[in-house]
C-alpha cells in the first residue's frame, strides 16, 4: 500500500527526517513518500483541515498545536501536552510522544550510571520529554533547569510536579558544572548567553541543528551524545506507528533498518 507522511515545522530545510524515513522505507521494502513542508506556528491546525496524508513528524514550535488538535492522545502526550507524530485511522488523528522513547534510547548507557543531578537547557517541549525519561530511569535525580525567562518556566515545574522529582529554576547565567548529566535543548541564540565551564558529566546535545561549539566543547568528546541519535531512535518508533504496530512492536529486520537511518546522516 502506497503511504505518504510529512515532517511539519518552521524551520524545515535543515530537518535530517526525510533522509532517515527515506533510508527506513527502502531497506522495509515499502514505497511510502516523507517530505519536508514548512508550517508555520499557529497554522497546523488549517494545515491539517486540508492535508490528507497518513501521518505527520512534527517539530518545533508545532509540538503543542499537533498535541491539542488530535483526536486521540497516548499516555506520554497527555503527560506532556506535547506531541510529535500524528497517525491518521478511520476514528481520527491520534498523537504521540515519541521524543521521550528516543532520549531514552540515546541515553541508554549513561542512565546506568550514578547520577544524581541533571541540568536541562530550556523549557519547551524537548525538555519536558527529556525529564520524563530520565526520570522514569533517575526518580531521584535533583533536575536544575536553566531558563531565559523564568515566568516561562511554570508548565516543566508542573510537569515534575506530577512526575514527583525534584527540580530548581536558575537562569541561563547561572548554569553550573556539578552535574552528572545536561541535556541542551535551548536554539543556536539562547546557547550563545551560557557561562562556559569545563564540564565533567555528559551531555545530550538535543539541538542538533549544530552550531552551538561553545558548549559542546566544554564537555570531553567521549561524554557528547550527538543529538541526531534521539532523532534516529524517536524516527524509529514512528516508523513503528506508521506501520501500524505497536509502540514497543519490532518492524521486520529492525537492525538493518536502524543501521541504514544512522548511515543515511
Amino acid at each position: 500500500m502506497v503511504k505518504s507522511f510529512h515532517v511539519l515545522g518552521d524551520p524545515i530545510s535543515h530537518s535530517l527526517s526525510p533522509k532517515i524515513h527515506a533510508a527506513a522505507y527502502k531497506v522495509l521494502g515499502v514505497d511510502w513518500s516523507y517530505t519536508a513542508i514548512q508550517v508555520a506556528k499557529g497554522d497546523l491546525a488549517g494545515f491539517l483541515e486540508t492535508n490528507t496524508a497518513d501521518g505527520y513528524s512534527i517539530t518545533m514550535p508545532l509540538k503543542y498545536e499537533a498535541a491539542g488538535f488530535a483526536d486521540r492522545r497516548d499516555d506520554l502526550v497527555t503527560l506532556t501536552d506535547v506531541a510529535n507524530t500524528l497517525y491518521r485511522t478511520d476514528e481520527g488523528l491520534n498523537a504521540y510522544n515519541t521524543d521521550v522513547f528516543g532520549i531514552t534510547k540515546a541515553l541508554e548507557s549513561v542512565l546506568t550510571k550514578p547520577i544524581e543531578v541533571v541540568a536541562i537547557l530550556g523549557a519547551g517541549a524537548t525538555a519536558k520529554s527529556a525529564m520524563v525519561a530520565i526520570a522514569k530511569a533517575k526518580p531521584n535525580a535533583l533536575f536544575d533547569i536553566y531558563v531565559r525567562d523564568l515566568d516561562r518556566a511554570q508548565d516543566i515545574v508542573a510537569l515534575a510536579g506530577e512526575l514527583e522529582v525534584f527540580q530548581s529554576i536558575h537562569l541561563l547565567e547561572d548554569f553550573s558544572n556539578f552535574q552528572e548529566l545536561t541535556v541542551n535543548t535551548l536554539p543556536l541564540d539562547a546557547s550563545k548567553a551560557l557561562p562556559k565551564h569545563s564540564q565533567k558529566g555528559y551531555l545530550l546535545n538535543a539541538n542538533y541543528a549544530g552550531g552551538d561549539n561553545s558548549l559542546v566543547s566544554s564537555f570531553a568528546s567521549d561524554r557528547v551524545i550527538a543529538g541526531q541519535t534521539m532523532l534516529v531512535w524517536q524516527a524509529l518508533q514512528q516508523v513503528r506507528i506508521f506501520m501500524g504496530l505497536g509502540l514497543t512492536e519490532s518492524v521486520p529486520n529492525e537492525p538493518a533498518v536502524v543501521a541504514a537511518m544512522f548511515e543515511a546522516l
